[in-house]
This record gives structure tokens, sequence and C-alpha cells, in this order.
């Protein structure tokens, strides 16, 4: 895959972000850190401690339980969010090539939140899961990338 050098590329899985710059060539990308954020994964009990909901109807002595809301997916999901928002900061300040690599879930939220003018910067959007420090494989697998 072509990143030319400059490029940034945005790695993204459900509760880390990092932001690494290409110094390499376009074929054989270099990458530099430039930034890296984390979203503090809590316990379960310290996000919620309510219990599921209960429903019962007038016409029948049964009851139903509500399935428990996944607390853990809202956070990812809000820090998904904020990636975007992140995003768009970077394409309005910068004029340079976007990729976005990221969890499948988490990319698709990520592409609900760009603005327009962002997503047309995006050279890629590539559905992998890549934690931060990993430059080098990341950087190999964009290599032999096709788009």
């Amino acid at each position: 895959m072509l990143i030319r050098n400059g490029s940034l590329i945005v790695a993204v899985d459900g509760s880390r972000m990092s932001i690494f710059r290409n110094n390499g060539e376009a074929f054989k990308p270099a990458l530099e850190l430039l930034e890296e954020h984390q979203n503090p994964s809590p316990r379960s009990s310290e996000l919620g401690t309510d219990r599921p909901g209960r429903s019962s109807q007038s016409t029948s002595p049964r009851k139903g339980a509500y399935e428990q809301t996944d607390l853990h997916q809202q956070a990812e999901d809000r820090f998904a969010r904020e990636v975007a928002e992140r995003m768009d900061q970077i394409a309005r300040d910068a004029k340079i090539d976007l990729v976005l690599v990221a969890a499948p879930r988490a990319l698709g939220v990520i592409r609900q939140n760009l603005r327009t003018e962002t997503s047309q910067k995006l050279r890629a959007e590539i559905a992998k899961a890549f934690g931060p420090h990993e430059a080098e494989p990341l950087a190999k697998m964009l290599e032999k990338h096709d788009e």
C-alpha cells in the first residue's frame, strides 16, 4: 500500500489509540509514534451496580428480564467517538493523508462520527486491531496491504 512520507496512521482498538507518522518511503513505511491515548477500563462494579430490569404483564403471571447493559462496550463506543473528534481536529489542522487502522467495531463507530471532510482525507480504512507500541508489525502490515 502506498503511504506517503508524512502521512498519519491512526491505530485504534477498543481502549487505546496511537497516532504514527510515516517517516519512511511510500512502499516501505517507517512509523514514528506521535501520540498515544488510553481509555481507562474500570471494573464492571465501578461502571454500574444496577441489576437487569424486570417486566411483567398484567394479563399473565409470567415475568421477564431485560438483558444486562454492556457498560464496557458503551465505554469503548464513547472512546471511539472521542477518537473521531481527534481525527476531525487533525484533519482540520493539517493537509496530510490519514490512514485508519481499527478493530472492526471501533471502525464502525468512528466511521459514523467522522465529519465528511475528514472522511475525504482518509487514504484507507483497515479493519484490524493493533495496540500501541506496535509500530513495526503495523508498518509491515501496511506494506503488504492491498487497497
